[in-house]
């Protein structure tokens, strides 16, 4: 048995496990940050093991691709089953084919390189490797970066190609190159929501609230904006958490919601639309100067192309999902937006890292 078709059926294992393990009530809290990361960007994904609207891929878009100058090996959270898999295999194929074979891919979903801390040292190493996270992790290199995950600064999905295409990103694009490391793209994978144990129709009324979130400044920022108390706890434990009375509440997108059965345990969903969340695709910068500037151009406009069409695509597997925990007994709950983007606006107090007039650079970025 080679190692990749081996390779193959330790992961088929190893979804099965974890897809077993988000609907129960036992787990292992992990201890490490690469893995707190993992749970924390499958949080972040509009996903589920169900997609019959999402694109199908599988049979059309192969797992990898042989390049006759550098085969890309690309390290993502999302397993196989999930509807982005196929997106990520489209992308790359695209990439393959744009650059006629000059630019291969080998896909490593459920992150079965290595967690995205060492995945992103790796690329900035110059190792041949991809990495998709979200922008916490970019600011461990350029700490401005974190703004893109202020609650409530951008509002519209559509912002973030705006941002995408503004001085700001080239900024940081800059940046990142200084520290080996090249931007491919951000793009939209779901806004994020609150669900509750229990009714609540105010920021007041989440002031006793424990809401469960990852051990970074910035999650802890976003519960602190949804005026209740920070629980850090493992996203594999949340379920647990929530079942036992640890915390009261989590916040994802409807995908992980429901895949995740938190629909079991809280049966109100607090429409706070508090983040509309991109995830990054980076690559080693050293990589990205073997190509030609023919194949670097052509993979921009592979890029550009797929953000274009990450918001209908996410759009669509979220009114899936956010219809299917309505199904499960949800209660959807509007409240008044307002008390929390007020919340918000003091988000930059909290930042004293970030570069002066960055929060407003960037809004005046994104209008």
């Amino acid at each position: 048995m080679n190692f990749r078709k081996g390779m193959a059926i330790v992961l088929s294992g190893a979804t099965v496990f974890s897809l077993a393990a988000c609907g129960s009530n036992s787990g292992s809290t992990s201890s490490s940050a690469s893995a707190t990361k993992t749970a924390e960007s499958a949080a972040s994904t509009s996903t589920a093991s169900e997609a019959s609207t999402a694109d199908s891929g599988a049979e059309k878009y192969p797992q990898e691709a042989d390049g006759s100058v550098v085969t890309l090996k690309f390290n993502f959270v999302k397993s196989s089953a999930d509807p982005e898999y196929q997106w990520y295999a489209e992308y790359f194929h695209d990439i393959y084919e744009a650059t006629n074979g000059d630019v291969g891919y080998q896909l490593y979903p459920s992150e079965s390189l290595g967690g995205s801390t060492d995945v992103l040292e790796m690329a900035a190493n110059g190792q041949d490797v991809v990495q998709d996270c979200d922008f916490s992790f970019l600011a461990t290199y350029v700490p401005d970066m974190s703004v893109a995950m202020a609650p409530y600064l951008i509002q519209k999905p559509e912002q973030l190609e705006t941002l995408w295409n503004s001085d700001i990103k080239t900024d940081w694009e800059t940046a990142l190159e200084q520290k080996g490391l090249h931007l491919l793209d951000w793009h939209y994978f779901g806004t994020r929501e609150l669900i509750l144990n229990s009714e609540a129709h105010s920021r007041d009324d989440l002031k006793s609230k424990k809401i469960r979130c990852a051990a970074t400044p910035m999650w802890n920022e976003v519960v602190r904006v949804l005026g209740g108390n920070a629980t850090n706890t493992a996203w594999s434990e949340t379920y647990q958490a929530l079942s036992q009375g640890v915390a009261d509440g989590a916040e994802s997108p409807y995908g992980l919601l429901y895949s995740a059965k938190l629909y079991e345990p809280c049966k109100y969903l607090i429409k706070t639309d508090h983040l509309v969340a991109a995830t990054t695709v980076v690559m080693s910068q050293k990589t990205w100067d073997k190509l030609s500037a023919e194949d670097q151009e052509a993979i921009n406009k592979v890029a550009a192309n797929f953000i274009s069409k990450q918001v209908d695509r996410v759009n669509q597997v979220s009114d899936e999902y956010a219809q299917k925990l309505k199904d499960e007994g949800v209660t959807f709950i509007e409240v008044d937006k307002t008390p929390f983007i007020e919340a918000a606006k003091e988000t930059p107090e909290h930042f004293p890292e970030w570069s002066d007039g960055l929060y407003q650079k960037v809004q005046e970025a994104i209008k």
